[in-house]
């Protein structure tokens, strides 16, 4: 028995509940199952059960066992005090009350038939799959597969968005230096996102705003903080940036992070350098781009906003020591996406549901009008016969495959629900 399976009972009641009885004998009659938590405490809330001819309402705990209870140690936690059920697939001790009175218990195996067991751990136990539905996901009619992948994005942006409210916390609720924290994350992909985040939240706001006149003294600043000019290089420019650093670096007091972001396996065009001097000629151009997203009214008018380039040294640089063919390096119409699908897009929701803004649904909208991407999650379902037909869908991929299938959480997925049939 898996504690999955006995929540998704108990919130479900697919078992017996004619003549159900406590583990003492008492008549049990579930009025309400109660809401199910996920925070700290009793399992499932708010629950109306009737023992005997009494109702009840509180809480209810489920355990595989009801010794338990003593494990999680429950006994000292006063938010279990408000239990009126303990739900046990096996009842292997008696627990009491804090009143020291017996816990009225169902225990839930004498209701359950052995035919739906066998059913769920035939279905769970399939390892050599990609997934545990790959031969019937294509069955899932595809008005239920658009009403979950909407529900599965955002679930993912819920996720990113808990990191804003970490920011947020450590900058006393400034949403424009948060915002700049998240985008430099983003500008650093997965390689250099959590350097970059860093090296943002390691600079002063004020430090930003104050050098966002001239974009060559805001690389400096952003590469200094990146502890990219800390190692001399015998080069004009170099020694230019460096000694507007150090600068800038006396002036606010900075301190520069302690590992500088990474260039092993990166693409040149991927390259901290070139992205950070990006990064810095955006915050050039509009120090304030939090505001002009805000106002923005459609997703053409987002990439208008989010068009960047280098200085003029890194159009034929991408390291300080060594030249390249001149050109251009702007950011790519596919770059501008990640950004607007991993720090815009995540960072409005969480700003409208704060200030309890009706745009958020805007937000839906224009992630639908985005190419899906092309990652081996949405690959993968699309070949299982899943319809991906946007950047929403192939984002909630993601978030199917490592919040659900990976984790066995077919009960908690509405294709699992509708797929294995218990």
């Amino acid at each position: 028995m898996r504690e999955e399976l006995l929540a998704y009972l108990w919130k479900t009641q697919y078992f017996s509940r004619k003549s159900l009885k406590t583990t003492d004998g008492d008549d049990l009659v579930v009025v309400k199952p109660g809401q199910e938590n996920s925070n700290a405490g009793p399992d499932f809330s708010n629950a109306h059960i009737q023992l005997n001819k009494t109702l009840w309402v509180g809480n209810v705990e489920l355990n595989i066992r009801a010794s338990d209870w003593f494990n999680h140690r429950h006994e000292e936690d006063t938010n279990y005090d408000n239990v009126i059920l303990h739900v046990v697939w096996e009842n292997d001790i008696p627990v009491f009350d804090v009143s020291q009175q017996p816990m009225p218990t169902l225990c839930l195996s004498e209701y359950i038939p052995n035919s739906m067991l066998k059913k769920y751990e035939r279905w769970i136990s399939q390892d050599k799959k990609w997934i545990s539905c790959a031969d019937k996901i294509h069955t899932v009619p595809e008005f239920l597969q658009t009403q979950f992948w909407e529900r599965l994005y955002v679930e993912r942006l819920m996720e990113k968005t808990a990191l804003f409210q970490h920011w947020l916390s450590l900058t006393k609720n400034n949403w424009e230096a948060v915002f700049f924290v998240a985008l430099a994350k983003g500008f650093g992909l997965k390689q250099n996102g959590l350097a970059f985040a860093n090296m943002a939240l390691a600079t002063p706001w004020k430090a930003v705003l104050n050098s966002a006149s001239n974009a060559e003294e805001l690389e400096a600043l952003f590469f200094g903080q990146s502890n990219l000019l800390q190692k001399p290089v015998d080069h004009a420019y170099f020694k230019r940036q460096q000694k507007t650093y150090l600068y800038l670096q006396y002036k606010y007091q900075l301190r520069p992070i302690p590992e500088s972001p990474k260039f092993f396996r990166l693409r040149p065009a991927n390259f901290p350098t070139i992205r950070l001097s990006q990064l810095a000629w955006l915050t050039s151009k509009q120090p304030r781009l939090l505001s002009h997203i805000q106002t923005a009214k459609s997703l053409d008018a987002l990439y208008a906003l989010m068009q960047a380039k280098t200085t003029t040294f890194w159009e034929t640089h991408y390291q300080f020591h060594t030249s390249a063919q001149q050109q251009q390096r702007k950011l790519t119409k596919s770059f501008i996406q990640l950004l607007l699908l991993n720090t815009v897009f995540p960072f409005l929701f969480h700003y409208y549901k704060y200030t309890g803004d009706r745009r958020v649904d805007q937000i839906l909208d224009w992630v639908r009008q985005l190419p899906p991407e092309k990652n081996n999650y949405s690959l993968k379902f699309k070949e299982l016969g899943c319809t991906i037909e946007d950047a929403l869908e192939s984002q909630a991929c993601i978030q199917l495959k490592t919040n659900y299938c990976n984790q066995r959480r077919c009960l908690s997925c509405t294709f699992g629900h509708k797929l294995l049939n218990l």
